[in-house]
């Protein structure tokens, strides 16, 4: 997986796979625009970065495994050092746009790249066991929307040229997007759709008071966060519950880390 489609499974991934823990999010409305800012600044950097991207950016902690070396086993699956190592790029990104050291967090990078690494193929190998199969018609949308998106963001009308940018072919990233789709739809089916209740609105509401307070600004009404409140308190349960999925898919299948 290119490293750039490694960035798009990742972020559209990480709101159900939870990889960097989840609950660590709270209800912060400053944490929701810093995470919406988050996304923009890895579409640029990932996308209209690629040429600099090598010299500008740290060594990523697993750098001196091998690239065919198994870092891991999901049952009869096999993660490599590549893979790895390319999943911990994209992570080590996020650290240094929020301003951190990523050689400070090594240990922590590794862990969340190879979980997240795990918990994609565990849930991959969970959905096709179930039978779930996303349609052509599915695919071929989200490659268009991609398609666009990588015109965009780098200038290009002939999308063959990005392709080759970033080492990758139309089969690669239509495959990727597969396993996204598969992905989604297991969880969506297998998660309930959580409910929010005034109670847990206004306790919500509580705690970002407090913290404008402590950061001595001025919180907003009720009614003017109450619908961002909301989506983080239904964010923060479905975190919950696919963490408590992913303890179970762990518990169900045999998966051995080698590093």
């Amino acid at each position: 997986m290119k490293k750039f489609l490694t960035a798009i499974l990742i972020v559209m991934l990480t709101a159900f796979l939870a990889a960097c823990g989840g609950d660590e999010g709270d209800t912060e409305n400053n944490q929701d625009n810093q995470d919406q800012e988050q996304s923009q600044e890895d579409k640029n950097n990932g996308e209209g970065e690629g040429k600099e991207e090598g010299n500008k950016q740290a060594k990523t902690p697993s750098e001196d495994i091998a690239d065919d070396k198994v870092v891991a086993k999901v049952n009869d699956a096999e993660i490599t050092g590549k893979e790895l190592k390319e999943t911990e790029g994209y992570f080590l990104q996020q650290y240094q746009m929020m301003g951190q050291d990523p050689s400070k967090f090594a240990d922590q990078i590794q862990k969340q790249a190879l979980d997240n690494l795990i918990n994609i193929e565990l849930v991959k190998q969970a959905a096709k066991e179930s039978g779930i199969k996303p349609s052509e018609e599915e695919i071929n949308k989200e490659y268009q929307k991609t398609v666009d998106q990588l015109k965009k963001s780098n200038e290009a009308e002939d999308v063959s040229k990005v392709f080759e940018k970033y080492d990758t072919s139309e089969k690669e990233v239509k495959e990727d997007i597969r396993i996204n789709l598969l992905t989604q739809k297991y969880l969506e089916k297998n998660i309930e759709e959580p409910t929010v209740s005034d109670k847990e609105i206004q306790e919500a509401y509580d705690k970002y008071k407090a913290q404008m307070k402590k950061a001595e600004q001025e919180a907003k009404s009720l009614e003017e966060m109450k619908k961002s409140l909301k989506g983080q308190v239904k964010s923060q349960k479905e975190s919950k519950k696919t963490q408590a999925l992913l303890k179970q898919l762990r518990e169900e299948n045999d998966v051995e880390i080698l590093i």
